[in-house]
């Protein structure tokens, strides 16, 4: 194998498939990256046999060929090579791979393609398409809210469920839930197929960052079959496997009574939880929030600090006070935007809802803590 290709090209190609190298593992080869020719583009492969990323770059094949690099080692040789160059990479057949930058040189031993598992081809059948930035909007205000607990890994992804062209993403933790419901078909190709799949929280961080590069209004095909999802865009292919089990009836959560209703703005309340979680206590500290005629009067403290201040509402009712991990509270105001949230209470114990104005179709749970 002999290419071509620019310094940046090569190392922003590396850093996409960077995600699903294996850290810790009994397979050597995993350590590695693969790197192929396919007609006129580079392809380079990773894979931590839970989830696989295909990425191309531009290049000038000279010679057709395939290696696995180590993929630690390459890329902190590409980090020291200056920007705006080329860089001439060959392969002999002792699999000993040069690379070279200017004057400077780089000889590394690789192992051949036969060794590195295949990755899965992307699932056309029954493919979806839609807007990438739409796509990443539903991800984001949702995957805070998945649990980070292994011994709960129904819990480690996001929840997905199509009926009748409708898209739902749900993510909780036990403590908070996060979900929103859009149809899929504006801006892309409807959804033909009703589905209820746990999608890993991996590789949804990783089409974020993915879609953070992508050009404003791209379309990404999205392929679920019964055991893993699939994230097509023009230069990247992502495969992960599907979280194995039954996500819990989400929808008994989310209060329907609204006893109290009360019009936040968002820009407010984020910097008075922010402050109140200054004075609360590092660990499961909680913050008050008490409603009084006209008021929503905020305060926390711990050993060292305490804090208190208000915020006008309109409010006429009687006395009422709930307390919240700030940091549920901070996490769901941040993901919703927006300026203004509607918040429903019942009872100091039972769940309260968030709910953005104007986004009806978004909803925000949090457990409360004891006053």
């Amino acid at each position: 194998m002999k290419i071509n290709c620019r310094t940046e090209e090569l190392s922003n190609g590396v850093q996409t498939i960077q995600s699903a190298l294996s850290q810790r593992t009994t397979l050597p080869i995993l350590l590695n990256f693969l790197m192929e020719t396919e007609g006129a583009k580079l392809k380079l492969v990773s894979t931590d046999l839970q989830m696989g990323v295909k990425h191309y770059v531009k290049a000038e094949v000279e010679k057709d060929g395939s290696i696995t690099i180590p993929a630690k080692k390459f890329s902190d040789i590409l980090h020291t090579l200056p920007g705006g160059q080329d860089v001439l990479i060959s392969i002999d057949a002792d699999q000993k791979i040069q690379v070279k930058c200017g004057r400077s040189r780089f000889i590394i031993i690789g192992a051949p393609k036969s060794e590195y598992p295949v990755l899965p081809e992307f699932s056309k059948a029954d493919a979806f398409q839609m807007p990438s930035g739409e796509l990443a909007d539903m991800v984001k205000k949702t995957l805070f809210a998945a649990s980070t607990d292994e011994t709960r890994y129904v819990l480690n992804g996001v929840f997905w469920a199509a009926s009748g062209g409708v898209l739902d993403m749900v993510a909780t933790d036990g403590r908070r839930l996060a979900a929103i419901r859009r149809k899929a078909a504006p801006g892309g190709t409807p959804i033909q197929k009703d589905f209820r799949v746990i999608v890993p929280t991996k590789v949804l961080q990783e089409f974020l960052r993915l879609s953070g590069h992508e050009d404003a209004g791209s379309q990404v095909s999205v392929g679920i079959t019964e055991n893993q999802v699939g994230f097509l865009t023009s230069t990247t292919t992502m495969i992960s496997r599907l979280v194995e089990g039954s996500f819990p009836n989400y929808e008994q959560v989310i209060p329907t009574k609204r006893d109290i209703k009360v019009s936040l703005a968002v820009k407010d309340l984020l910097l008075i939880t922010r402050q109140a979680e200054l004075a609360s206590p590092e660990r499961g500290g909680s913050v008050k929030y008490s409603l009084k005629k006209g008021a929503l009067h905020v305060a926390a403290a711990s050993q060292t600090v305490q804090f208190e201040d208000e915020i006008p509402v309109d409010y006429k009712g009687d006395e009422f006070t709930i307390a919240f991990n700030p940091e549920y509270v901070i996490d769901g105001l941040k993901a919703m935007g927006g300026e203004k949230v509607t918040l429903s209470l019942t009872t100091p114990i039972n769940p309260a809802l968030f709910e953005p104005e104007g986004q009806e179709e978004y909803k925000y749970v949090i457990m409360p803590m004891r006053v």
